[in-house]
């Protein structure tokens, strides 16, 4: 089963960044085949997992990580969101108006999730927006046509790294996402061609530790870029929250213009100094 995704690009990858996308996906491709035979056990991750980390997409932070490996025209996307979002303009996060995070936005897990393993599919559950990720193991290769999804299309496949009969490591690549979609709430927005590209391998740390190491590939993104995001085990006194984003969601969008909702006087009033209002004044 080929995990390399064969995707057109409206424009080519930079060099570096198209060999570095051959070399993940060949060696994703290699130790997912070689596991296509064991007929080992799957492991146990039942529970609760929630984030460890902050919602910035690399878990430790930018401060820490550095900036987003943007392309120029993506870099002065960036700026021309922040400058936006000074003046009180949620530019640069699908989400702010209820859309889906989407894939790989998704699993930083605002919220925390759930995992289901069956032997054809693994199921991942978050409580954000009550968003659910079907992960096809049963062998199949992808589709002449992906029909796009915020979550994508995901194929993947178990290894037993540690060669002790059990599973553990699922690896995964997702395709056919659709937008617009962002990599966090910082502004930071992928590719409006949606041809990203996601390969995860999730295993587990130790009894408490989920870890998931994501690259995304992105016409956004000067490369692959790969982050390690982690996830507590809670397996006591759960509770799951149900998180409908229209409930409580106030920030409406018109063209380039955002508006919040005032449901008491029943109508939208302006975000920033100097904005249109869209009813009259009362006199």
């Amino acid at each position: 089963m080929p995990m390399l995704s064969t995707r057109q690009h409206s424009k080519p990858l930079p060099l570096l960044s198209l060999l570095s996308a051959l070399a993940i996906g060949c060696s994703f491709s290699a130790a997912v085949n070689a596991a296509s035979d064991q007929t080992a056990t799957y492991p146990d991750w039942s529970g609760q997992w929630e984030r460890i980390g902050s919602l910035n997409w690399p878990p430790e932070g930018y401060d820490k990580a550095g900036p987003a490996p943007l392309t120029p025209e993506y870099q002065a996307i960036y700026e021309q969101n922040l400058a936006l979002r000074a003046d009180g303009i949620l530019a640069g996060d699908p989400p702010a108006t209820c859309l889906p995070p989407g894939m790989p936005r998704m699993m930083k897990m605002s919220f925390p999730m759930e995992i289901i393993i069956t032997p054809g599919i693994t199921y991942i559950y978050a409580d954000w927006e009550s968003q659910i990720r079907r992960v096809y193991t049963d062998g199949r290769d992808w589709p002449d046509y992906i029909l796009p999804e915020f979550n994508g299309y995901s194929i993947g496949s178990w290894r037993d790294d540690n060669n002790d009969g059990s599973f553990d490591t699922l690896a995964i690549e997702t395709r056919g996402i659709k937008g617009p979609r962002s990599i966090d709430s910082t502004g930071v927005v992928l590719h409006e061609n949606n041809e990203t590209v996601v390969f995860e391998e999730i295993h587990q740390v130790d009894a408490n530790t989920l870890e998931n190491r994501i690259t995304t590939i992105d016409d956004a993104f000067t490369g692959p870029w790969t982050i390690n995001q982690q996830y507590n085990h809670v397996t006591e006194n759960i509770v799951w929250v149900e998180y409908v984003c229209a409930e409580g969601n106030r920030h409406i969008q018109l063209g380039n213009e955002w508006y919040f909702l005032n449901d008491e006087l029943g109508i939208l009033e302006p975000t920033r100094e100097g904005q249109p209002a869209l009813v009259p004044a009362t006199p």
